[in-house]
């Protein structure tokens, strides 16, 4: 099965976080109308950017969407750090 991924950040307004980029991953399969997974994400990593522009606004195989999980988990996640 696919599913359509799209990157929607989050205002960090908390000053103690400033440079900071968060938001989720909202994951629609195809047999669902409204996204039905997110991905949360809170980082100030610069390769955010490059790896949000390689994935945003995709069709991923179920493969790519755990390799997409384990990314953000490892790299991409204040909670990883």
């Amino acid at each position: 099965m696919s599913a359509f991924i799209s990157f929607i950040e989050e205002a960090v307004l908390n000053p103690d976080f400033s440079g900071y980029t968060g938001g989720r991953v909202e994951v629609y399969k195809d047999v669902d109308e409204y996204a039905g997974e997110e991905i949360r994400f809170f980082t100030n990593d610069p390769a955010f950017r490059e790896f949000r522009e390689q994935w945003d606004f995709r069709r991923v195989t179920d493969k790519q969407l755990i390799f997409i999980k384990q990314e953000i988990g490892r790299r991409f996640s204040a909670e990883a750090k």
